[in-house]
């Protein structure tokens, strides 16, 4: 009884974990969006670029080769904003010592 009553609580701690990193990733990614312009002269450029493409490829390849690039480029984005706050509390450690 005692171990089912431990395995619970391991179980409801690991839950706890990941829901507070889900509601970190999903904090960066809203900052992000709010933060990052959608709409630039470099964005326009790549959408030339990937309407090019469809012309030559299969537009499924090009729209998965579009999401590759889109995730990738929100994963750096936010490892970026993570290590930006990092640097940001050691700076404020450092001071504060």
């Amino acid at each position: 009884m005692k171990k089912k009553a431990e395995s619970q609580a391991t179980t409801y701690k690991s839950r706890k974990q990941k829901t507070h990193i889900e509601t970190d990733r999903r904090y960066v990614m809203e900052r992000l969006d709010q933060s990052l312009p959608l709409v630039t002269e470099d964005w326009n450029r790549v959408e030339q670029m990937l309407n090019l493409l469809t012309e030559f490829a299969p537009s499924g390849m090009v729209t998965e080769l579009a999401n590759a690039i889109a995730s990738y480029a929100d994963d750096q984005a936010r490892r970026g904003y993570v290590l930006g706050q990092e640097d940001l509390v050691r700076e404020l450690r450092r001071r504060v010592a």
